[in-house]
């Protein structure tokens, strides 16, 4: 499966959400209405399979990482914010909550690093405490999921969660994940079997009618209708067999012109590190990376890295120092080496 470099900036769409996020007067339970979270591409890529419940209490727990924090913390949920969050009304259910956290607690989420050829396989969490009688759960993350989580300088993936926690399909979820990966680019290609596999229906909607009508439909209609993104799809044939998904990602101006009075205020805020440093962590020497500068545009440098990331997450470079540097030279587009489906 594709990656893409973060060097490409994603937006922020509010950047009152970093003041707000630091501030001591929020109770963690509190779900800003801009907040964001940021993952590892590896992770926006991972197999495994969730129920909607699960996923946005996963969602929520990332949503309390700040960004200068070094390890995991626990992090407090109250049944009311539980229920607050899963748009529940009624009684607070403090069982259903322990269901689904120890749901999570055994179920294990398979995350692949090319570049390194290492598969991870991990549980989400690696506790869930509860006291009984105060009506709250503490929750932690593994620490094997440190390294998609937390300190992340590049090949991550920004993600509002004021709209995902709308959706009422976990596969809108999944696909909006993928796709916001690929914004920039404009398009993606995945084969079925990837959808099933990230999407978690890996041996089920085995006939591409199937898949069609229960997964990329309800996922195309809840992301066109409630978030920053929209996307229209081609099936990609072998012969006359369906065997993998042209997505073509494009700005939702609908969206934009809904959300214009909180657009008009908020001020874009770009997290990506400066491109020197990403130049550096290639092995590029300080004389080196003054010359490329001074030589390309930082767009120019931009594509040239994603073009690079993309044949290292199939194992086809052997120098990357050397290949970044050919690949500024020529100019090379991220777009030339998009794979299609085999």
């Amino acid at each position: 499966m594709k990656k893409i470099s973060a060097s490409i900036p994603t937006i922020i769409q509010n950047s009152q959400i970093i003041k707000t996020a630091k501030s001591k007067k929020m109770k963690e339970k509190e779900l800003p209405p801009s907040v964001v979270v940021f993952q590892h591409n590896n992770l926006v890529e991972a197999r495994y399979s969730l129920t909607l419940q699960e996923k946005k209490i996963i969602l929520w727990l990332t949503s309390q990482i700040q960004p200068d924090d070094k390890d995991f913390k626990k992090h407090t949920l109250t049944v009311k914010g539980f229920m607050d969050l899963m748009g529940l009304t009624g009684h607070a259910n403090y069982k259903e909550l322990q269901k689904i956290t120890l749901g999570l607690m055994k179920k294990v989420l398979i995350i692949k690093e090319p570049e390194l050829k290492v598969l991870t396989q991990v549980s989400w969490l690696n506790s869930a405490r509860y006291e009984e009688g105060e009506g709250f759960i503490r929750l932690g993350f593994a620490p094997e999921m440190h390294p998609f989580l937390l300190n992340l300088k590049k090949t991550f993936t920004v993600i509002s969660l004021s709209d995902l926690m709308q959706f009422k399909s976990i596969h809108a979820i999944r696909i909006y994940e993928l796709l916001k990966q690929y914004q920039d680019i404009g398009e993606r290609t995945l084969t079925l079997e990837e959808i099933r596999e990230c999407c978690g229906v890996t041996g089920k909607l085995k006939q591409y009618g199937e898949l069609k009508q229960k997964l990329l439909l309800i996922a195309q209609r809840e992301i066109n209708q409630k978030s920053d993104i929209k996307f229209e799809f081609v099936p990609r044939k072998r012969v006359r067999k369906v065997v993998g998904i042209k997505f073509i990602i494009s700005k939702n101006k609908a969206y934009e012109l809904r959300n214009d009075s909180i657009a008009h205020t908020a001020q874009e805020v770009k997290r990506k590190p400066p491109v020197n440093l990403t130049l550096k962590e290639f092995g590029l020497s300080t004389k080196i990376i003054n010359q490329i500068l001074k030589e390309n545009t930082e767009q120019v440098i931009q594509y040239a890295i994603s073009a690079v990331d993309l044949q290292l997450s199939r194992g086809h470079v052997r120098n990357a120092k050397a290949m970044l540097m050919t690949a500024i030279k020529e100019q090379w587009h991220p777009e030339k080496y998009k794979a299609t489906p085999r």
